[in-house]
């Protein structure tokens, strides 16, 4: 009778720290999902100057040459007009595991958490995918690296 106590007692608490730590799972998948719906967002506004997304949006190191700062500055305006070209309110957001090995299977994380990558999809086609890490956009850029693999670049 003990034995049964204690062994439907281990499964209410697996269960309650399961429950827990899926809880905590979808919060920060919730949160991900905020930080880049703000980042399209200011994308998306023409009065928001692209230097002010890059000092405020996204993670750098400390100090960007000038020449990083200048391609840093022309990609955000690439996928800025981009995101300016389609209706922000049909755009998709969608973890790594959401979407897809199909759409996944040519990316090498390269020890990148993959609950830290997310998605951004229009009408079924992707638009961007971003590194979402302290609340910032970690990366946005994704690069060949030969063999049919692509990797996050950082800056």
């Amino acid at each position: 009778m003990k034995i049964k106590l204690k062994l439907l007692l281990f499964i209410f608490m697996s269960c309650m720290i399961s429950q827990s730590l899926f809880a905590q799972e979808q919060q920060i998948s919730n949160d991900h999902v905020v930080v880049l719906k703000r980042f399209v967002q200011r994308l998306n506004d023409p009065n928001l100057a692209t230097d002010v997304i890059l000092s405020q949006d996204l993670i750098t190191s400390k100090k960007l040459d000038e020449d990083l700062q200048e391609y840093l500055l022309a990609s955000i305006d690439e996928i800025r007009i981009n995101v300016q070209s389609k209706d922000i309110n049909q755009l998709e957001y969608l973890s790594f595991a959401q979407a897809g090995r199909k759409e996944t299977n040519d990316i090498d994380l390269e020890g990148i958490d993959p609950q830290q990558v997310y998605f951004v999809r229009y009408l079924k086609r992707f638009v961007f995918a971003a590194v979402i890490r302290d609340k910032k956009i970690a990366s946005f850029t994704l690069v060949s690296k030969g063999n049919n693999k692509a990797h996050f670049v950082f800056y």
